[in-house]
């Protein structure tokens, strides 16, 4: 027994609609994997991981925050501190973007003292805080 020619056309329709919407979601999905991508590579993520890692532990007083509008796992903000670090090689002035949690964000406020960690050669500095 042959199909009708009807339901072979609407069959054939059906397989077309899901061809393209598996093509939107895979869309979708690429974008979401890229944009945290991004958002990773600007925070720097894996130097920070490298200097909190093995760099030299000191002292930074905060002297500006601003928050950069991103966010990391929708929940941390991506904000951009300007410090004056204390080191065993001397005081230096930098500016960091890392996450910080909306909880902790008033630590982080202009005038205080954050601990962090220093690459000496570099002068390179991570925010030594863990992500809770």
């Amino acid at each position: 027994m042959t199909e009708p020619h009807s339901l072979k056309k609407r069959r054939s329709e059906m397989l077309e609609a899901m061809k393209w919407g598996v093509l939107a979601l895979a869309a979708v999905v690429a974008f979401f994997v890229l944009q945290r991508a991004v958002v990773r590579k600007l925070a720097g993520e894996g130097k920070a991981e490298e200097v909190r890692r093995s760099g030299e532990p000191a002292t930074a007083l905060v002297l500006d925050t601003y928050d950069t509008g991103n966010r990391v796992a929708r929940y941390f903000i991506m904000t951009r501190l300007t410090l004056r670090v204390d080191c065993s090689t001397g005081s230096f002035e930098t500016t960091v973007t890392t996450p910080i949690s909306p909880v902790k964000q008033a630590e982080f406020s202009p005038g205080r003292t954050i601990k962090v960690r220093v690459n000496t050669g570099t002068r390179e500095v991570a925010v030594d805080q863990p992500r809770r």
